[in-house]
Order: structure tokens, then sequence, then C-alpha cells
């Protein structure tokens, strides 16, 4: 296991705010065949993480601005494992929302999990939080799946189909002209704010978790129909919902784009299953002023197909990539000014995140629903996390955002994107 931290994971250190800290979350609810007694659950999971290396170290920096994972000697798995009791959807997500809201203790393992009873059908519910140096979407699964009760699973090598159009397995960046390159493309790309854009925000007022699932089985009937990936589906969906909101804010033109960074896996089968962060990206324009949702579709599909040929290591969206480029301590010095110009780049993010299709389980409770949760960088107002789950897809918002704070609100915009695709599918003579 690699000790050391990379340049890019001593940035996203270093990115730590207060307003905006910079970890990773996701909310996993079970279904028990028994009462759930939540102290149980907590000391499983105490247990597990106990086993987990990573999970025992904190990072310790050097004068020179580097970082190392360090046995931490006071550690003890209860310190990052609570429990709470809640009754109803809208204090789960109020208490899930207060939860990511707060930064991680650095001094120690930067992690916690919280485990929440009182859901509906006697559910109960697991929230997690990694901070972005310790692990990216990716390794975070990894981490996660070593707690549950499948504890010898391991991640495939390569992605089912649903995920891998966004997250391929592509060697690392070589090169001073690459290098090059990814600058001159970030610089290029780089453009003053819009003004009074409700995607960009300088408000550090509470954020709020807004979480929907979808069937699996439509998402696959509109891609049978209009072609494309699931990936590229659920972009489609995504750039409907936020149309609908723009719309309603009087912002969407035709001609409003929005610019998504999209996280790109860069693991490898013969990487260092070990490191830290391996990303890179795609920045895409999603059409939010088109009002054909199959033009929609089509527009985000050629983008994507246009960026998986030109490879994740290429264009202003392996931003990343650059990190590893750059001395620590430059990163130390410039990382908490160069977080507040995300918006310069990119408007928001869109993460997708791979699950094994397998049954999964805790303390005999099977899986239900899995919502990864991004992180959000200053002057954005929402962040975009999906995942797939066996016959279900799970959409998280995080935002700050009244108009986007309400769940039924996502639940219907939606279903609303889903049901004109499926309209547009039997124009073609395709049956639903």
């Amino acid at each position: 296991m690699t000790d050391h931290l990379s340049p890019l994971d001593i940035a996203f250190l270093a990115m730590e705010g207060n307003s905006n800290p910079l970890h990773l979350g996701a909310v996993a609810t079970f279904t028990p065949a028994t009462p759930v007694h939540p102290a149980r659950v907590a000391a499983v999971l105490c247990e597990r993480a106990q086993e987990i290396p990573r999970l025992r170290q904190r990072a310790r920096t050097s004068l020179l601005g580097g970082a190392r994972w360090v046995e931490d000697p006071g550690f003890a798995p209860e310190d990052h494992v609570f429990t709470h009791h809640v009754r109803g959807r809208e204090r789960f997500a109020t208490l899930v929302s207060h939860i990511m809201a707060q930064p991680l203790d650095l001094a120690r393992p930067p992690w916690e999990l919280h485990v929440v009873t009182g859901l509906s059908g006697g559910r109960f519910a697991v929230v997690a939080k990694l901070h972005h140096a310790l692990c990216d979407g990716m390794k975070a699964v990894g981490l996660g799946l070593q707690l549950f009760d499948a504890s010898r699973l391991s991640i495939p090598d390569t992605p089912r189909e649903s995920s891998k159009s966004i997250i391929p397995s592509i060697p690392s960046l070589r090169g001073i002209k690459d290098t090059f390159d990814i600058a001159s493309s970030v610089l290029m790309n780089t453009r003053p704010p819009t003004l009074n854009s409700p995607v960009l925000t300088a408000s550090t007022r509470p954020r709020r978790v807004v979480m929907s699932r979808l069937d699996l089985v439509d998402v696959h009937r509109i891609r049978r129909a209009h072609g494309g990936t699931v990936n590229d589906v659920l972009l489609a969906l995504v750039t409907g919902a936020l149309r609908h909101w723009l719309s309603a804010h009087g912002s969407a033109t035709p001609s409003s784009v929005v610019r998504a960074l999209i996280p790109v896996n860069q693991r490898s089968r013969s990487g260092d299953a070990g490191a830290g962060n391996q990303i890179s990206g795609f920045l895409v324009s999603l059409p939010v002023g088109e009002p054909d949702p199959v033009e929609r579709l089509r527009c985000v599909r050629e983008q994507m197909e246009s960026a998986k040929a030109a490879g994740p290591d290429r264009g202003a969206g392996a931003l990343p990539l650059l990190a590893d480029k750059v001395p620590p301590l430059v990163h130390r010095l410039a990382a908490p000014v160069a977080a507040r110009c995300a918006p310069l780049l990119f408007d928001t993010l869109v993460t997708s995140v791979p699950l094994p299709s397998v049954p999964l389980s805790l303390d005999g409770a099977a899986l239900c629903e899995l919502y990864p949760i991004a992180p959000v960088a200053p002057g954005h107002a929402v962040g975009v996390a999906l995942s797939v789950y066996r016959s279900s897809v799970h959409v998280c918002l995080h935002t700050n955002q009244a108009w986007m704070s309400d769940a039924q609100w996502l639940d219907g915009v939606l279903r609303r994107e889903i049901a004109s695709l499926q309209d547009a599918r039997e124009l073609v003579g395709l049956p639903r």
C-alpha cells in the first residue's frame, strides 16, 4: 500500500474549507429481516473498520509540503462511528445534510460512519464520509465493500457496461507535450463566470442533500431506442432536470449550456490498488437550452463519444492529471485559491460511481439503495452524483439552492424527463 500522498491527494487536503469541505459521501439503506439494533450495527462497522489499514491512518505533513499516511496511535474506531434515530423522509434528509456539512477532523483518520435508524419499513441507513485526500470514488467503493458482509468481494477489473462508458481504464499521462496540451486547453476553456447564473453562487448557507430513485429498466428502454450508453441517458436526464430548474429562474435561453466536469477513473489492471486519487475528467457542455429531450440526449452522446475517443488524458477536463506535475509545497500555497477558481472552468460536477451488481448486506440486512454524494467546489451551487445498483438508479443532488432542495421536485422532474424520452420512443414505433 502506498504511504505517500500524491500531489493530487495533497491538493484535496489543502483545498479543505469549513464552508466547502472536501469529503466524498454515500447514503446506503438496508432492509433487515429482524428489528435492527443500532449498537450492534455500529459494533460490526467498528470491528470491520479496525481491520482496514488505511482507515487506521491519518495524514502527516512535512515542512516541504509533502505528506504521508501514518498509523494513528490513538485510533479507536468507535470515535468514527455514530448512531442516530429519526422519523420521516424529511428529517432523515435534514440529518444527512447536516452530517455532510460538517468538516472532518484532519488531525485523525479522515472518515466517519453514521448509523441511522427509524426509517420507514424498519429500514436503517449508514451515512459514510471519506475525505477526498483519502480516496477517489472508485477507491471509496473498494473500502466500502470491506465493510459489507461480502467482505471478500473485489471490484471487477472491467466495470459493467453501465459504468465503463464514463469510467474507462486508461494509462496515466506521460510526457511534457501532453502536460503542455492540457494546460493550454485549460487556459483556452476558462471564462468569467456568468453573472447571476443559478448554477453558481457566492452563498455559504448550509447545503442540502436530495435523493431520488429511478428504475433501471426505464433507462435501458431509452438507451435501446435512442442509442448511446446508460451513462449517456443519465447525463441527458440530469441535463433535463437542470433545464427545468433554469427555466423556472428565467435563465434557460436556446443557447444556454451548463459546463459539467465528468470525473474519469484512471485505475488500470496493473495500477497501485492502494493509491489514493487516480482520476482525470471530461469537460462536457450540457445543452440545457435545447427544448427537445431527444436532441439533448443526442448532443450529450456525441460529446461523450468524442471525449472518449480523444481519451481522458486530453483536454481541459484532464486538469487533475496536472497535479502530479506540481510540487507539493505549491499545492499547499496555491490550492485554496485554485479551489475558488473552479467556476472559471466548469459550472457543476456530475460523477457516476460504479457498483458491483451483486447482492450486498450488512449484518444480514440487504442493501437496497446506495446514493453517492459529490463534494461541491466553492462558487458552485450544485453537484450531482449517480450510481446504478442492480435494478435501480440512484440520483443525488448536493445543493444550497432552495428550489432544488425539494425531494418531490427532483422525483417529479426526473420522471417527466423519462416520460418525455419514452413518448419520443413511441414516435419511432417502439413500444413502451
